[in-house]
């Protein structure tokens, strides 16, 4: 659950597919686009999908061109 006000700061693609660890990670499908809702400390961004889901997605797995 997200609860602050979403504004999509930019999209960005998945460049491979990656099974969620925790479960406040986001699974990826490799070319899947993502809005990129919120930058949190360290490696990793929260997103959000095309089906709604959000979590945290390592900036290593995302494309931001």
């Amino acid at each position: 659950q997200y609860d602050k006000e979403i504004r999509v700061l930019t999209t960005a693609t998945a460049e491979r597919s990656v099974p969620s660890r925790r479960r406040a990670d986001l699974p990826l499908t490799a070319g899947e686009q993502l809005d990129v809702i919120e930058a949190v400390q360290g490696h990793a961004v929260i997103c959000r999908n095309a089906q709604g889901r959000y979590g945290y997605v390592l900036v290593e797995h995302l494309n931001f061109r």
